[in-house]
């Protein structure tokens, strides 16, 4: 199977559409030609892969940058409707993107075309070049688009978004969401024929390379019995305030509760959330801010934690975002906490636990130190921890990439049995 893939990140980015994207591209029994952004803005520490561009083959267009700069850029993305928002920064990066995948088309002759979003640029450069070379269609989606509760859009800008997505929707031949209420949530506003076309891929773990040196701890890791990891940044609404506040609250009652463990985060802390009181009012050698480090050593730090900790944004509403961070943990064959809403991660969380009590809503302070208390409690239990192996395999790389190529068939097939499958999309 000769496939062209679009994904604006793509090794060794940093990010986590390059690793769990990367991943599933180098896992598959298929000619790969990728189509990707090169962006000096990532930082480079995806190196599980050291021969990734070996078995895929590199289409890079470099990133010029958005359409203004400097001061008007700045002025723009406050007062200008739409700029930057629909759906993203990357239209003079699709323009050449897509001057680059014509040139090559006719040399290439993919049997396929798979676009993964975030960002959504990319499934915008895969319609346009289906519009011009009516190759069968795969839309790959990490995250929902119009209805991303997350993205903060004027009204103007949300319809459309809606509009462009359901160009997408209505014209790939297969659609695939990581979890089912994305399905959902995304599928629920379109005609009931259309959601046939659309089906659920989750997010794959690969533990293969663990194998090297660990990284050495510090003196604080070092010290204490216990290591509790976030590995990941923490921005915007992904806050760690909740995890800090319960803290506070387990010392208050009890100040000796908390001597055996260290709370350690790998990666970027955004430093908003360390100038607050509730950062400031515990002990110095609670929480340890390890940094970014790539990819491997933190796959190992994950592997060695006593236990793994997920922290997602609030949310009125049950969550439908499945974080590749949790499979990759899932992965590790970790003990799992999550300071997460209802939804997509507390369900499979609770699935790994074997119960409820290993989960707890952000913004349910009471219920974040039970959810601790509970955890610690667990650790000083005897023997090794491990949960459902059914649960591991279920999100093995090897499964999943497969199931991406069975999906690629089907829209070779959806698309060759359906020629006018154009004029789905309609206005």
């Amino acid at each position: 199977m000769k496939v062209l893939a679009i994904s604006y990140y793509a090794p060794p980015q940093l990010t986590p559409q390059s690793i769990q994207i990367g991943r599933q591209l180098y896992h598959l029994d298929a000619s790969v030609h990728l189509l990707h952004g090169l962006d000096a803005q990532c930082a480079q520490g995806f190196d599980q892969y050291p021969d990734f561009y070996q078995r895929i083959i590199s289409l890079a267009v470099p990133n010029p940058g958005p359409p203004l700069s400097g001061m008007l850029h700045r002025a723009a993305l406050r007062a200008v409707p739409l700029y930057g928002a629909c759906p993203d920064l990357l239209g003079p990066w699709r323009r050449h993107a897509l001057a680059r995948a014509m040139r090559e088309l006719d040399v290439l002759r993919p049997e396929v075309l798979a676009s993964f979003g975030m960002p959504m640029s990319a499934h915008l450069l895969a319609l346009a070049i289906r519009r011009r070379a009516a190759v069968p269609w795969l839309a790959h989606f990490s995250d929902p688009w119009a209805d991303n509760p997350f993205h903060d859009t004027s009204r103007l800008e949300h319809q459309v978004n809606l509009m462009l997505e359901r160009r997408v929707i209505a014209e790939a031949d297969q659609l695939l969401f990581t979890s089912q209420r994305t399905l959902e949530l995304v599928m629920r506003k379109y005609p009931a024929s259309w959601r046939s076309r659309a089906a659920v891929l989750p997010h794959a773990w690969d533990m293969a390379c663990c194998a090297g040196p660990a990284p050495a701890p510090s003196a604080t890791v070092a010290n204490k019995r216990f290591v509790i990891r976030h590995i990941g940044a923490c921005y915007g609404a992904r806050s760690p305030l909740p995890l800090f506040a319960a803290l506070g609250r387990i010392l208050e009652r009890s100040p000796q509760a908390l001597d055996d463990v260290v709370f350690e985060f790998v990666g970027h802390v955004s430093p908003v959330f360390l100038d607050t009181p509730q950062f400031r009012a515990l002990p110095p050698n609670l929480v340890h801010l390890r940094g970014q480090l790539g990819y491997a050593q933190s796959q190992h730090l994950a592997r060695t934690a006593a236990a793994l900790l997920v922290i997602d944004a609030p949310s009125d509403k049950e969550s439908v975002f499945l974080p590749s961070k949790l499979v990759e943990y899932i992965g590790a064959r970790r003990p799992v906490w999550g300071i997460t809403p209802p939804g997509t991660s507390a369900d499979l969380i609770a699935e790994w636990a074997g119960g409820t009590q290993a989960c707890a809503a952000p913004n349910d302070l009471d219920a974040v130190v039970r959810m601790l208390q509970a955890g610690l409690a667990a650790l000083d239990g005897p023997g090794v921890w491990s949960g459902p192996e059914e649960l591991v395999r279920r999100f093995a790389p090897d499964r999943v990439s497969g199931t991406l190529r069975q999906h690629l068939r089907t829209a070779i097939s959806r698309c060759h049995a359906m020629p006018g499958a154009l004029a789905r999309a309609g206005p």
